[in-house]
Parts: structure tokens; C-alpha cells; sequence
């Protein structure tokens, strides 16, 4: 039995399906790195640390992450690590103090209250997955819905 799908048709399905998940990898993601972000302010060990360098980079014409150095201490360890947020809304300067929460089994992580944490570049990643599975999903669907080419109707 044939099938009503034509090859090209098959593969716009399957993109869009990719698309889906790319989407779902993307909340998924985001929802992980949320828990484990939210589950270090509320049970981390509190210390200040003083932002020492600002990095603000485009990712897109109208996304824009800022990235942070912050020097903490920790269990009188001093530790300079690169913060970033997946939400980019507050405006820091070179020498800030941040409130900062410590994982106390790895003091190399760390986040603050307002959403930045040393998981840095991996919390765009959720934005950028979803956003390249919805372009997927649009274009796909875009050629669905054309007309396939005059050698593909059927004789």
C-alpha cells in the first residue's frame, strides 16, 4: 500500500517533530537547571561576593546576556567564577556586591537570589533550543502548506 505522503512531505513531519523536540529538550532543560539554581538560594551558604569584571554579548538582534566575574570566599577559600542568568534584566557595575548563595558540598557553584549562578552559558541554552525548535517547526509547516511541485502530483 502506498503511502498518502510524499517523500518530501515525510520529511517536513519529521522536522516538525524535531522541532517538537527540541522545544521540549529546551523546558525541560530549563526546568532542571531552575530547580537545582532555586534549591542552592534556599539552601546554600550565604556570603557576599564583588563583581570584578561585566561581559555583555549579543546572542541575537534581541537577546543580550551579561555575564559576570564575582570574587567570593567561601570556607576561607577564595574562588573568582563567571555568573550568568537566564533572564538578562539588571544593570551591574565593576564593583557591586552581590549577596551569594554557596553550594556547601561544591563551593564552586554558586548562585544569587535574582537568578544569576556559576552554570553560566548553560542557562541560554533553553532559549536557544526552543527558539531554534519553534523556526523549525514554522518553516516546516510554511512548506507543508504549499503546494508540492508539478512533478510530485500524482499522473
Amino acid at each position: 500500500m502506498a503511502s498518502p505522503f510524499g517523500r518530501r512531505e515525510l520529511k517536513l513531519v519529521l522536522a516538525v517533530v524535531l522541532g517538537t523536540l527540541l522545544v521540549g529538550g529546551g523546558m525541560l532543560l530549563h526546568d532542571r537547571l531552575s530547580t537545582a539554581i532555586d534549591e542552592r538560594v534556599l539552601a546554600g551558604a550565604e556570603t557576599t561576593g564583588q563583581v570584578v569584571h561585566v561581559e555583555r554579548f549579543k546572542i541575537s538582534r534581541s537577546f543580550a546576556a551579561t555575564r559576570l566575574t564575582v570574587d567570593y570566599t567561601f570556607d576561607g577559600i577564595r574562588h573568582r567564577k563567571r555568573f550568568s542568568s537566564e533572564l538578562d534584566e539588571s544593570e551591574f557595575h565593576v564593583g557591586d556586591v552581590l549577596d551569594v548563595r554557596v553550594d556547601r558540598t561544591d563551593p564552586t557553584r554558586a548562585a544569587t537570589p535574582d537568578g544569576y549562578a556559576t552554570e553560566d552559558l548553560l542557562l541560554q541554552a533553553p532559549t536557544v533550543l526552543a527558539g531554534l525548535g519553534l523556526a523549525v517547526i514554522a518553516i516546516s509547516l510554511a512548506l507543508l502548506r504549499r503546494d508540492p511541485p508539478p512533478h510530485e502530483y500524482p499522473r
